[in-house]
């Protein structure tokens, strides 16, 4: 009798559930937030689904709607749905501006919360307070007269990286090489000589950390584009959430490890110093001024330290994290810049030419290590960096939270919101630049950036909440690279072949294997 009258109860029960969601969703869809949301154009909607149906496709098709055909159809800024969760994307640099440029609208989007088990509150993610405090105590590590220590560590790491080139053409027996591994080798040595104070790697502590990395950023893509796995319960108990914790853990025991390394190599030089104090006939008050002086100029490890132990500004799981962050920013976004730099030059061999000229303008036949003095005459090559940088820029787009009502394009947009700016989208918006899929280095000449918005080049982002390590990346580009295109030749067998295809990730990686032909160059002593 029970059982028979639930029977009977619960069809009823669905029923009103079913009406209960529809109401809901009914007052919902006429609340001021949707609306404003729907006053701005955007591909078409269906009731509880929005456009998951469009955006739950491979990466590379993925970035080509949003890059090219919803800007083609709907114009450089417009709306889409993740389920009921909206975006709104910008992809010009007037409506990026009043964003980027403020420090009120600095706060990242919630999106971004998928980070924090392997980045907690670093400068990337951290609430703006919180980045303001620490981005303040971290500048000091990139500031000129510390990058320009770096030059010997960029030129012994680039020798290395040759190494493995050479080692790679004899293996091949001039076939074709798989350029992206070899950078990645590359800008992971240099990471940890110069920022992280010394750490010298083995293949297996790359092998290991490069995996888990790319583990993690594959995770977090499949979360940013099924938004049911935001939901931390059912992340966890899931397999994607099982295999994250795993990568998370080896990522974060790679960063206490550097720590630990600095730390210990430190304290044996401190040693080192305090016997040699006690063994020389000094007044110690002038040693310790010196020592004083030296620290107002500390690597970004030591500078973490010291306001760590010393000041109290880091606990031990925040030093790890700003440790993790850098470590990823640092080597991965540089790796993608030098393989995608290569290929560009690979498939026109014009440019290589021009570039070729420049640099034996500079050094001659000579192969000495690339000066300060150099880079300023190294026109060209930093022209090239700053096209490809603008075809393929590293970080694709920047998500933020607007946490007010805020006016651009003649749109509303509200409260609570999420902005993707989208960076890649902008850099190939024809109406910014004229022909923007044809890589053309001299856009960047002097004369010809005259009147360009100062928003149209972000590969670091812009404003009060750009990339702190920007200065940093562009010297360890100029300084490699002018290392290794006077020891080899780039190229490709056939320039005509369709071009790779880059995806949409957390970072922007070709879809196939960047592989070339790689041919060494005579040089004189």
């Amino acid at each position: 009798m029970l059982e028979a009258t639930w029977i009977g109860f619960s069809p009823m029960i669905g029923s009103l559930l079913a009406s209960l969601l529809a109401v809901y969703y009914f007052a919902w869809c006429r609340s001021r937030f949707v609306r404003l949301i729907d006053a701005l154009p955007g591909p078409k909607t269906y009731p509880f689904l929005g456009n998951i149906l469009e955006l739950n496709v491979a990466h590379d098709e993925l970035l080509r709607k949003s890059s090219f055909d919803w800007i083609k159809q709907h114009g450089s800024i417009y709306r889409i749905w993740f389920t009921v969760r909206p975006m709104v994307v910008i992809a010009s640099p007037e409506l990026l501006e009043p964003i980027l440029s403020s420090h009120t609208l600095a706060t990242k989007a919630d999106e971004y919360d998928c980070f924090i088990p392997l980045l907690g509150k670093s400068i990337l993610v951290a609430k703006p307070e919180e980045w303001k405090k620490n981005r303040r105590l971290l500048n000091p590590a990139f500031k000129g007269q510390i990058l320009n220590s770096f030059m010997d560590a960029f030129h012994d790491k680039s020798l290395l990286c040759a190494k493995e080139f050479e080692e790679a053409i004899e293996s091949n027996s001039g076939g074709k090489i798989n350029v992206f591994p070899i950078m990645t080798h590359c800008t992971l040595d240099i990471i940890c000589e110069t920022a992280m104070g010394g750490k010298t790697l083995t293949g297996e502590d790359k092998a290991s950390y490069i995996k888990n990395l790319h583990g993690f950023e594959n995770i977090f893509l499949q979360r940013l584009k099924q938004p049911w796995l935001r939901l931390d319960w059912l992340f966890k108990l899931s397999g994607p959430g099982r295999a994250n914790e795993r990568f998370v853990g080896g990522l974060r025991d790679f960063s206490n490890m550097l720590i630990r390394h600095r730390r210990e190599l430190v304290k044996r030089k401190t040693k080192l110093a305090q016997n040699d104090l006690s063994e020389r006939d000094v007044n110690p008050t002038d040693e310790l001024q010196v020592d004083d002086d030296t620290k107002k100029n500390l690597i970004f490890m030591d500078l973490l330290i010291k306001e760590g132990d010393l000041n109290g500004n880091f606990n031990s799981v925040e030093m790890r994290d700003e440790v993790s962050l850098m470590m990823a920013a640092g080597h991965d976004t540089l790796a993608l810049a030098f393989t995608w730099f290569l290929y560009l030059i690979s498939r026109h061999p014009d440019k290589q030419k021009l570039l070729m000229e420049e640099l034996s303008i500079v050094f001659g036949d000579s192969d000495r290590p690339c000066t300060v003095q150099d880079l300023a005459e190294l026109k060209y090559l930093e022209c090239c960096i700053k096209e490809t940088l603008r075809l393929y820029p590293s970080a694709p787009f920047i998500l933020r939270r607007l946490p007010e009502d805020v006016e651009i394009g003649g749109y509303v947009l509200p409260k609570g919101v999420t902005i993707a700016m989208l960076i890649y989208g902008m850099h190939h918006n024809p109406q910014v630049y004229p022909d923007p899929e044809e890589f053309k280095p001299e856009r960047f000449f002097p004369e010809n950036s005259v009147g360009r918005h100062p928003y149209a080049f972000i590969p670091f982002s812009a404003g009060p909440r750009n990339c702190i390590g920007q200065k940093f990346a562009m010297l360890e580009l100029k300084v490699v690279l002018a290392h290794l295109l006077r020891r080899f030749q780039f190229s490709i067998r056939d320039p005509t072949e369709p071009k790779i295809i880059p995806l949409l990730d957390t970072t922007l990686k070709p879809k196939s294997p960047v592989n070339l032909i790689v041919t060494k160059r005579l040089l004189q002593a």
